[in-house]
């Protein structure tokens, strides 16, 4: 039975809500990396306190692609809503507990140790947000607009980035670098306890997805739904991991690293960075929509493969204004990140979603999903600040920032001659691909 245009707006909030608190607990460890390395790893000098505390970020990532095993295969097999209301409260937990961690100071090496695990404990609880969230905005989506529904999801992580970059922007302007540094950092990780418990309460009172509910009545849910995905989708595993990383990996090395960027490499005031990446994050958000809005209109993977491009003309000249430090250069860095990312995320729900029949989406969409982010997404800001660090050239980070669309756009083809050559042929799911 399809959802009710009534009980749409309901729907993409209880995505968008559970989303939101999802990723505001997993980035604010970003945003005060810099922090958080003085805290956790105080004797340590230059850029081996920031690389200690950028690996231990890059830990998470790792536990992702298990995150997304095992919650994609409960939602294929027990439904969407339960897993993303199990996810939310793993991760609320496991961020609040983090507010609360001894410092090296206290405990010696106990803190860095402790800092981790919970680390891991959020990265698991990521592996399985984003598979149930698209999984749900997708087969609640009325059929011509998809791209722009499915684009909540991203525009609701988007803002979860913006908003943990204003609040370390008011928070880094208004204390003292004492304060900051001994009680002040923890106060946005205590913020997501009550957060989560409220999206919690938000996603716990939608109805299940259509698609499902529909697998449920006929007796159709795959019973090994993991084994099923690798079994038919293997290929476009590969093809969708790499299409994706522009916006994955491209989000980390641009607007997200920008408070690291600022104060752990420049030498700038941490507070200068987070005002930047709010500044873009917001304009980002918008674009998202517009690059959604637009996948309805003209095929997803061409208006991604734009975004894609753009990014890769742009890396090095954006770079360039962003070590120039002015505001009008800065701003302007940031906006046209901005504009390209948006153009390649906001059409990423829907494109994923359609590449996979009914009974294995979630699974599917964990698994791409988690594979971009630990492969390239989670390692990015590492492997940006080593190269710096090694190299001496500040423009690192946009050589990088070259490779990661290279590889999308490979991906991007592959996924554009799949969906053509499928378009030829009779669906094989209850849900069409959008022709391109």
């Amino acid at each position: 039975m399809p959802t009710s245009p009534s009980s749409r707006p309901r729907i993409v909030a209880a995505a968008v809500a559970g989303n939101f608190v999802e990723w505001y607990d997993f980035a604010i460890y970003g945003y005060f990396s810099a922090v958080l390395a003085k805290v956790f790893f105080p004797e340590s000098a230059g850029f081996v306190g920031l690389l200690a505390t950028l690996a231990i970020f890059a830990a998470a990532f790792v536990l992702r692609p298990v995150g997304a095993l095992v919650f994609g295969h409960l939602g294929d097999r027990h439904g969407r809503r339960w897993v993303l209301a199990v996810v939310i409260l793993m991760m609320a937990i496991a961020t609040a507990l983090i507010g609360v961690l001894p410092t090296y100071e206290q405990v010696g090496a106990l803190a860095p140790v402790a800092l981790t695990i919970l680390r891991l404990v959020q990265g698991f609880s990521a592996g399985g947000e984003f598979g149930g969230a698209a999984s749900l905005l997708f087969e609640s989506a009325d059929r011509r607009r998809r791209g722009l529904m499915g684009s909540a999801q991203p525009a609701s992580i988007v803002a979860a980035l913006a908003v943990s970059a204003g609040l370390g922007t008011a928070l880094t302007s208004v204390m003292s670098e004492e304060f900051l540094h001994g009680f002040g950092w923890r106060i946005p990780f205590l913020l997501s306890l009550p957060l989560g418990l409220a999206g919690w309460y938000i996603r716990r009172r939608i109805d299940e997805s259509p698609a499902f509910t529909e697998l449920q009545a006929t007796g159709s849910v795959e019973k090994a739904p993991i084994k099923e995905v690798f079994r038919s989708s293997w290929r476009m595993i590969i093809a969708g991991t790499a299409a994706i990383v522009s916006w994955t990996a491209g989000g980390y090395v641009t607007l997200q690293f920008l408070p690291t960027f600022f104060e752990g490499v420049l030498k700038r005031p941490i507070s200068q960075g987070l005002t930047a990446s709010l500044v873009g994050l917001s304009a980002y958000a918008v674009f998202v929509v517009l690059g959604g809005w637009l996948s309805d209109r003209f095929a997803r993977w061409k208006v991604m493969l734009a975004g894609a491009i753009l990014l890769a003309v742009l890396a090095v000249p954006g770079y360039q204004l962003l070590i120039a430090g002015t505001t009008v250069s800065i701003g302007a860095a940031v906006l046209l990140f901005a504009a390209s990312l948006g153009l390649v995320a906001g059409p990423t729900p829907a494109l994923l979603s359609e590449l996979a029949p009914d009974g294995v989406r979630t699974s599917f969409l964990s698994i791409v999903y988690a594979v971009a982010n630990a492969a390239f997404g989670g390692v990015a800001p590492y492997i940006v600040v080593a190269l710096v660090s090694s190299t001496g050239s500040l423009l690192a980070p946009a050589y990088y920032l070259v490779v990661l669309q290279i590889v999308a756009v490979a991906g991007l083809v592959a996924v554009g001659v799949h969906q053509r050559n499928r378009a030829r042929q009779p669906a094989r799911s209850s849900s069409p691909v959008h022709h391109g």
